[in-house]
């Protein structure tokens, strides 16, 4: 019994800390971008996304974009920098990377899949997320998607988190 209540918790916590339809399919495009521009993908990390999730959670909570708490979407006050986030959630060993941010509205008739694309389009038009997502020494990642709703309209809070681990 003992063993089977371990396998069922186990098998919930990976449901619930694990990566939605929407997060798979934007970091499939996200690892597609970077084949398209003569790169290797990268592999999704748990521990990554989970410090990608915490900061989007983050900044919906914060109000981020209109009256965010902080300078900077990239900053939080008590995990300030990304490097923090990620050791918080068990990235001890790691040198380098980046962290892109998008806020997407949805159009009308928009798709969710549409929106998914117009972010990676968005950082591709941006030259510093761009220069993250095209990092060379980077070999994990991944991507939060809050998906949202409320008085200003029908939006994506996307967070991307890249980095590379010291072996």
């Amino acid at each position: 019994m003992k063993k089977l209540t371990t396998i069922l918790l186990l098998f919930l916590s990976i449901l619930s800390y694990g990566q939605s339809e929407l997060e798979s399919t934007i970091f499939k495009y996200f690892n597609d971008y970077r084949v398209e521009h003569g790169l290797n993908p990268v592999k999704f990390d748990d521990k990554v996304f989970l410090a990608a999730d915490h900061h989007n959670n983050y900044l919906n909570d914060n109000d981020y974009p209109n009256n965010y708490i902080c300078p900077s979407g990239h900053l939080e006050l008590e995990l300030f920098r990304m490097s923090d986030r990620l050791n918080r959630f068990g990235v001890d060993k790691s040198r380098g990377g980046g962290e892109c941010i998008a806020y997407v509205f949805r159009t009308i008739k928009q798709n969710d899949d549409s929106m998914l694309k117009k972010t990676i389009s968005n950082w591709d038009g941006s030259p510093s997320h761009k220069e993250i997502m095209l990092l060379v020494n980077i070999d994990a990642g991944a991507i939060s998607v809050l998906p949202l709703v409320d008085s200003v309209g029908d939006y994506f809070l996307v967070t991307l988190n890249v980095v590379n681990f010291i072996d």
